[in-house]
């Protein structure tokens, strides 16, 4: 019997359309994935092929997690049918065992859905054989690599899920129940994967994740490309152990399924039984006569009380739904998650500003309205007539509107409520951790207010869709399919505002700035879209059910009529609403700005690339110095600049032309070169080649002169400028002033981008070798002299490089005046806002901190940094070249801080808002004070060539520098965990790479490489060879370089410098630090302590270690090692949250070879732990196994 009913269900599932759509639907997503679409990838990418057996291995598994609404479909739906259809009794009286039923019926419908998820395979195979793919993202067809993920990663997620839902809905009856434990089940996945999506976490989420992401996540985090192209992970360890676990869970539900199953039909329950039978025996023998009834009214009072009434009464039924109480129960739990850890940079806090909260509850809160808007749109559509009283309400004398808004505005003040639940959750999490005021006002008008309207936006649509569909569930497919459809059509380049529904203007948020214009500009794009709401309001009134006729084509008929009175007025206002603001929108977003989607633009800067890249090594004109003369006005927002350059011909030669361009957003208006007239133009390129009257001879001086305008004009659908703002402007030079020579900086890098355009497949930096790149910088700027003046509004303070030489205010505008006395690099910027201003004075030297009101967190610890990084800087390096340092905020709109010439803009969002009341936590505000005040040596002083390795020289020794200021202020047993945090990105970065990994003298401005591997390699040398030798080699390079022109440095000059420095047995490391990517894997495998007679212990450490040269996609071979390592024994865990020095029993230095190894110390105590590397100095593959505990 088990065979026949378990052959029945599958057959019975394979003749079902849900089958055939669900798979079809799935195979299309696959193939997509793989054939039509460059934007969007899972697991593939970079040098990572979109058929690796890694891609594969993670497209089951993020499908595994999306299928299970199909699972759910299937298999859940095997119990619950029978009780919807009444044919469960049939079977319970037939000879099939409960055994026999349930696990038939469950094998039959789990083979369905292991056939259907098979789809996802099947497209991904036909994705890779189409010909329009390109070929070199493909890899080998491996029939074993498909199965493995299959069976590995993909079947054993669904099976769980399966598992689960079929015992959910075998105990509930309730394919609603069921569906409402599916979000429950994936709220819940998403919250506790995110929450717990940190370091010190993945050990345990590997355990605790079911789908096995994070296991196959941990085991490959370090994998290289070569690696994700050809290997499968051995199926042991802890994901062997996960596989297992959660297999055996599922079975667990299985049983569980069993012995909960009850074969009684459903029916009420007693205490409803109990009512109806109390109400029965109450109700009256004999009819009671009925008196007189008041006259009808339908005016205004009778309007709005059936209005408020029975918008009451639609959301009491909401509110009392448990599907809706366990959704909000759910998203205030996604929402409480993703506030505990917002923010964080190395592990350390940030204090929760509303405006976080408010962009964090945005997205948590986002799912479950999306969730009660299209469900809850179905059930009060179809309430009534699902309950047979939809004849007698009918019936009633009311008009037709309060059948229909009513219930939508029932539906959007729910949804409003979510979002006063979600303000309620951000400030529960605000008041439990503490530091920050409540702003109620931010809560209401950056997230209720708009929230809402969003969300009404879609409860509307629902609505209409409901009110033409046959049935619910058509109309809940029909949203699916457009959710989905929103996502894939802008992915294809379907971008405009004027026909995504409910599309907007982004409005990025600023404590500095507030909403800013955004608001403004998303407001249009509001009222025209609640227009258009308005219409679909309209046409689902004219279209609504009432009586018995419900086919779509009569109602269609009698449009016309129900559209004749004031229901067709107020459509056909809405309607000139709705073009006359559709009309205004075109103007802002295709008439006074440019129109241009992500594909037009990769191909714009695909043809800017043909057509002007043969100008790169055309020799140029160098600036001497720069005139600014700025006037900005924040509020328009506008920003008009009148400037001078003297540019000297330092070539050598004659130069018969000069080239110009500038940014998209910048006008010119003027533009005068001296001795030259323009000889060839490219408009849509902003490029311009002037061609000299008399060539400029070697030596010789002209002069530039221009007029630019930077402004906003009217709003474009994305990419408004946050740069001109009403307070907080930060401007580059290279935005409002036009830039000398071509330069291949923003050009596709993306292999397969270029190859799509017809470009060579890489484009790359000048290789090392190549002298003639000296002749650049990679910054693309020269030293120059600057006189920048700049008018802002009289409440703002504008800043630019250099000394304030005056400062006046008149009729409302204030003008301040900057000199430079030494020389910067013409890469500066200016800052406006209304700022308050900390000052200190440190040597002679002053300290500024630039900061809005109100923001004073930190600030003491920024200065402190900066006194450090100052002493440290001039005693080890080179003198200061200023006499002040300023640090000036700018909003939230990036999350970075960067080096200007004595200026350092520095991100509200980053610094500003750094929570260190646990001392515990890594310093990062102090780290990247020092970073960037690194750079006023490294890039303002010192500048490289436009070559490889051309961030080595800036980057890589900025982060030495702030190394060695944490290193002054909190101990080097402290640096640790900072060490641990760079490797670990290190490490996982290499999978990721684009085109290949380079040894960090050769690095292409590769940010893992020459920030997390730059600053760990500067710090192992300046351990092995001592910190004054590398600080040594440093001054010489300040010595031979500092403020020159072409011929720029290399990083060869830097290596030279280290090798001049370093002892002979160091020379080799070395080259194995900067030449070679070079890797180190040492581990204690075992450690042993033995009290002595005199109370003394006798401790062994066994140590195994071998070294490794990769290749640049990441094949490894391995090398002779022999080197010194440190090797400690300690009372506590190197890293642990209260270890210091006080825990070190012993730390020496011992020579390491390959192999296996063991050590013997002699201490007073006996020692927790042994560590061999404690501190995280080498390049390790698995710094994991470096420390291990004593027995």
């Amino acid at each position: 019997m088990f065979g026949k009913i378990a052959a029945f269900e599958f057959r019975y599932q394979l003749r079902q359309p849900a089958f055939w759509v669900i798979g079809i639907l799935f195979a299309l997503m696959s193939f997509g994935l793989v054939a039509a679409s460059d934007n969007i990838s899972i697991g593939g990418g970079g040098n990572v092929n979109v058929n690796a057996p890694y891609a594969l291995a993670q497209a089951n598994t993020v499908f595994a997690i999306l299928f299970m609404l199909a699972t759910t479909a299937i298999v859940a739906n095997v119990v619950a049918r029978d009780a919807t259809t009444g044919f469960g009794p049939m079977i319970q009286a037939s000879q099939a065992t409960k055994f026999d039923y349930l696990y038939g019926r469950f094998v039959g419908a789990f083979a369905a859905v292991a056939l259907c998820f098979l789809s996802v395979t099947v497209g991904t195979i036909f994705g890779t054989f189409m010909p329009w793919v390109d070929q070199e993202t493909i890899g080998a067809f491996r029939p074993g690599d498909y199965a493995w993920s299959y069976f590995v990663m993909g079947l054993p997620g669904v099976f769980l899920t399966s598992a689960l839902f079929f015992a959910l809905a075998t105990v509930t009856r309730s394919m609603m129940a069921t569906y409402v434990g599916v979000v429950a089940v994936f709220i819940l996945y998403i919250s506790l994967t995110s929450a717990l999506a940190r370091p010190e976490f993945e050990d345990i989420l590997a355990w605790l994740e079911p789908f096995g992401a994070s296991a196959y996540g941990l085991v490959t985090r370090y994998w290289t490309p070569v690696e994700r192209n050809t290997l499968n992970p051995a199926l042991e360890g802890v994901f062997l152990y996960n596989r297992l676990i959660w297999t055996g869970v599922g079975v667990f539900f299985l049983a569980a399924a069993y012995f909960l199953y009850r074969p009684a039909t459903r029916g009420a329950k007693a205490s409803k039984q109990d009512k109806l039978r109390a109400l029965a025996e109450k109700a009256p023998a004999a009819p009671v006569a009925a008196g007189s009834l008041p006259a009808p009214s339908y005016g205004f009072a009778s309007g709005w009380a059936q209005l408020s009434r029975r918008t009451g009464f639609e959301m009491g039924l909401i509110f009392k739904s448990p599907a809706f109480l366990v959704l909000l129960v759910l998203g205030a739990f996604q929402g409480v998650g993703s506030l505990l850890f917002a923010g964080e940079v190395y592990g350390a806090p940030v204090f929760l500003v509303t405006r976080l909260v408010v962009e964090l509850l945005q997205g948590a809160f986002g799912l479950v309205a999306i969730i009660v808007a299209i469900y809850y749109a179905g059930e009060l559509v179809w309430r009534d007539r699902e309950r047979k009283t939809h004849e007698i309400i009918d019936a009633t004398p009311t008009p037709d509107w309060t059948f229909l808004v009513p219930k939508t505005l029932a539906l959007v003040l729910v949804l409003g409520s979510i979002l006063f639940v979600g303000i309620l959750t951000g400030v529960a999490v605000q008041t439990y951790k503490g530091g920050v005021d409540y702003e109620l006002d931010k809560y209401v008008f950056w997230l209720l207010l708009p929230g809402t309207l969003n969300f009404a936006f879609l409860a509307v649509l629902a609505m209409f869709v409901q009110a033409l569909s046959p049935n619910k569930f058509v109309g809940w497919a029909i949203m699916v399919v457009y959710l989905v459809s929103t996502i894939v059509l802008q992915n294809l380049g379907f971008e405009h505002v004027l026909y995504r529904y409910g599309g907007g203007i982004g409005v990025p948020l600023s404590d500095m700035n507030g909403q800013g214009d955004f608001r403004g500009f998303s407001n249009w794009t509001d009222a025209y879209w609640s227009a258009f709401a308005v219409i679909l309001l309209v046409v689902a009134y004219a279209l609504w059910r009432r009586g018995t006729e419900t086919r779509l084509l009569p109602r269609l008929r009698r449009l016309p009529r129900r559209l004749a009175g004031p229901a067709g007025a107020i459509m056909a206002v809405a309607a000139v609403a709705f073009v006359s603001l559709g009309g205004f929108i075109f103007y802002n977003t295709n008439v006074l700005n440019e129109y241009v989607t992500s594909d037009q633009e990769e191909k714009r800067q695909a043809d800017y690339e043909k057509a002007l890249l043969q100008f790169e090594d055309t020799p140029q004109p160098s600036t001497v110095s720069v005139t600014y003369v700025m006037d900005l006005d924040p509020y328009a927002p506008r920003l008009v600049t009148e400037g001078t350059y003297v540019v000297e011909n330092r070539t050598g030669a004659p130069l018969t032309e000069m080239h110009l361009r500038w940014v998209p957003d910048l006008q010119v208006t003027r533009m005068e070169v001296e001795g030259a007239t323009i000889a060839r133009e490219w408009e849509e390129f902003d490029y311009r080649i002037y061609r000299f009257a008399t060539p400029m001879a070697p030596g010789e001086r002209r002069t530039v002169r221009f007029e630019t305008v930077f402004e906003q004009r009217g709003f474009k659908h994305r990419g408004n400028t946050t740069r001109l703002v009403d307070n907080g402007t930060f401007v580059s030079n290279s935005e409002f002033a036009p830039i000398i020579g071509m330069s291949r900086q923003g050009l596709l890098r993306d292999r397969t981008t270029r190859r799509k355009y017809g470009l060579p497949a890489e484009l790359r930096q000048a290789r090392l070798e190549d002298t003639s790149a000296q002749a650049r910088n990679y910054i693309g700027a020269d030293w120059v002299t600057s006189d920048i003046t700049i008018t802002t509004v009289g409440d703002q303070t504008p800043i630019a490089p250099g000394y304030k030489v005056s400062d006046v205010t008149r009729n409302g505008r204030r003008t301040a005046r900057f000199v430079t006395e030494a020389p910067i690099l013409n890469f500066l910027s200016v800052q406006s806002a209304r700022y308050e201003v900390a000052r200190q004075v440190h040597d002679g030297i002053e300290l500024a901190v630039y900061h809005h009101p109100g923001h004073e967190r930190n600030i003491d610890r920024m200065f402190q940094s900066l006194k450090t990084g100052l002493d440290y800087f001039q005693a080890n390096f080179s003198p200061y070249q200023f006499r002040q340092v300023r640090i000036i905020e700018f909003p939230a709109y990036a999350q970075f801080a960067q080096a200007f010439a004595n200026t350092i803009p520095y991100s509200e969002g980053l610094g500003f808002i750094a929570d260190f009341r646990d001392p515990e936590k890594i310093d990062y505000v102090t780290y990247i004070t020092a970073h960037e005040l690194g750079h006023q040596w490294w890039a303002h002083q010192v500048v490289s060539s436009d070559q490889q390795g051309s961030t080595t020289l800036t980057e890589t020794l900025a982060q030495y520098s702030a190394l060695m200021v944490m290193k002054e202020t909190y101990g080097e047993d402290q640096i640790r965990r900072f060490l641990k945090f760079e490797l670990d990105n290190y490490l996982r970065s290499r999978g990721t790479e684009r085109l290949e990994e380079l040894p960090l003298y050769r690095v292409e401005n590769q940010g893992y490489i020459h920030y997390q591997k730059g600053g760990s390699v500067m710090y192992l040398l300046a351990d092995q060879i001592g910190e004054d030798r590398v600080n040594a080699a440093l001054r010489t390079l300040l010595q031979r370089f500092a403020f020159q022109g072409a011929p720029y440095p290399r990083s060869l000059d830097l290596v030279a410098a280290l090798r001049a420095v370093a002892p002979a047995d160091k020379q080799a490391l070395i080259t194995d630090l900067f030449e070679r990517i070079t890797l180190y894997d040492v581990k204690v495998n075992e450690t042993t302590a033995t009290r002595r007679s005199d109370g003394r212990w006798d401790v062994t450490v066994t140590v195994e270690a071998r070294k490794l040269y990769a290749s640049g996609q990441g094949e490894e071979t391995e090398a002779p090692l022999n080197e010194t390592f440190d090797i400690g024994l300690f009372a506590a865990e190197p890293g642990d949250r209260a270890f210091d020095a006080r825990d070190v029993l012993l730390f020496e230095r011992r020579p390491l070879r390959t192999g296996v190894q063991t050590f013997r110390f002699t201490t007073a105590q006996k020692p927790a732990f042994a560590g061999v590397d404690p501190y995280n100095k080498w390049i390790d593959r698995n710094s994991n196994d470096n420390v291990r505990a004593f027995d």
